[in-house]
């Protein structure tokens, strides 16, 4: 499971964009098969996470290193 250094919240269709273009772009990827767990996703910055709280809230937040 992925430690995020810190967690914001990131509104839902914005995780979902997110999540979207990473995938579509092989840079992303679930941490566990059938899309669960925290979604993973490299960017020119580093390596952060998308997290699916209950009530479709979402989190993001740089992986530490």
């Amino acid at each position: 499971m992925a430690t995020p250094k810190s967690l914001k919240p990131i509104p839902a269709d914005e995780a979902r964009a997110l999540i979207e273009k990473h995938l579509k772009a092989g840079t992303g990827f679930y941490e566990y098969p059938d899309n669960v767990g925290d979604f993973v996703y490299q960017t020119k910055r580093g390596v952060y996470l998308i997290r699916e709280n209950f009530g479709g809230r979402y989190e993001t937040g740089k992986i530490s290193d």
